[in-house]
């Protein structure tokens, strides 16, 4: 949800800026993406989310538990990009002028 509302706020400012749709799909959705790769850097190092500590506490190897989180947020990073994109694809018609 973060990611879309991040890729409405960035399409809707570029198009403002009269930069053309395709360019400002793009940086819309590298914008859109900045929130999850930042905290996809800071897993393990500066947190520890819910579920590797819970299968650590278990008594879980800490490696088999650190592979079941990067899975989880490749696919939480994963559903943003998804998300996005199709928001970005479905709201095409309305920033783009279709003159035949």
């Amino acid at each position: 949800m973060n990611s879309v509302s991040i890729a409405v706020e960035r399409l809707d400012a570029e198009i403002e800026r009269d930069v053309p749709y395709e360019k400002a799909r793009v940086i819309a959705l590298r914008a859109s993406l900045i929130p999850i790769t930042n905290s996809l850097f800071a897993v393990g190092l500066v947190s520890l989310p819910g579920m590797m500590t819970g299968q650590i506490l278990s008594g879980v190897s800490p490696f088999i538990a650190a592979r079941y989180q990067i899975m989880v947020m490749c696919m939480i990073f994963g559903s943003a990009g998804i998300s996005s994109a199709c928001f970005l694809t479905l709201v095409r018609s309305d920033f783009t002028d279709n003159v035949t």
